[in-house]
């Protein structure tokens, strides 16, 4: 595990941890000895994103073997192939383009400081937020599917998966779980965490907003509230990704907040003939 971990956090902007890769590799569908490969200097693994699509996850400095036996395995799995890289992996980034993955998305690391002004969250009127409470799994997991569906590449995961991945790791923190209620009904939620590879950073996960409470300030309002929650908790600094195309105006809203973008990620995609 800490092989691994230390060959995924080369090029991440911020560190993994042995428990992030016990989770990745745990989850409910995954088969370690079918879907991972460890090498000296790197590591590969392919997972199913449903609706005939497969992942593969490629670190370090891979050997052809090892390059080959992860399209190998993506293509038992799926006709559509996705992989990526960081912008600063240029050796990952190479030996993906000339296997024939083209680029058809990015991703964005964004931060700020929490040093700054943090405006008060003015909620819609007769919105109301809470924290995360037992027996919430369910309702988190229902909002955050219907949320994402219209989204880039949805990822497809049953209760069981999601739960694993969200509610499994170490670092959840039912305290910094907010759902926004319009009486009984939920308006949106904001899933974050304190990142277990950087102490001082929170994390927001993931922030949705239903359909019908679009366009009403909640988003913006979950963000704050979720920036000046770490504040209480004396972290320094707040970061999360995006899809750098969203059609949600999510990179804008996230620039308005104050947060910039630190780091790239490659999005490709091959299509099996």
């Amino acid at each position: 595990m800490a092989e691994v971990t230390r060959i995924m956090s080369e090029h991440w902007p911020e560190p993994a941890d042995e428990d992030l890769v016990r989770i990745k590799w745990s989850g409910p569908g995954f088969d370690l000895q079918r879907d991972a490969r460890i090498e000296p200097e790197a590591y590969a693994d392919v997972h199913l994103l449903g609706n005939d699509r497969a992942w593969i996850d490629v670190r370090g400095r891979p050997s052809q073997v090892l390059l080959g036996w992860a399209e190998a395995r993506a293509a038992e799995m799926a006709s559509r192939m996705l992989a990526g890289a960081w912008s600063t992996d240029a050796l990952v980034r190479g030996e993906l383009g000339r296997r024939g993955f083209e680029v058809m998305r990015y991703g964005l690391r964004m931060r700020r400081e929490l040093d700054g002004a943090i405006p008060e969250p003015m909620w819609p009127s007769g919105t109301e937020v809470r924290t995360f409470r037992e027996g919430d799994e369910r309702e988190f997991y229902e909002i955050q599917q219907e949320v994402f569906a219209d989204t880039w590449e949805p990822i497809e995961e049953t209760f069981d998966e999601w739960n694993h991945h969200l509610v499994g790791p170490a670092s959840f923190d039912p305290q910094l779980w907010f759902l926004a209620l319009h009486g009984s009904e939920p308006a949106g939620f904001a899933i974050c965490k304190v990142h277990p590879g950087e102490a001082d950073l929170g994390w927001v996960q993931l922030l949705g907003v239903r359909q019908q409470w679009r366009g009403r300030g909640l988003a913006r309002a979950l963000l704050q509230h979720s920036f000046r929650e770490f504040r209480s908790l004396g972290l320094l600094r707040a970061g999360l990704g995006v899809d750098a195309e969203s059609t949600t105006g999510a990179v804008q809203l996230y620039e308005r907040a104050g947060m910039t973008e630190v780091a790239r990620f490659e999005i490709r995609e091959k299509v099996r003939g």
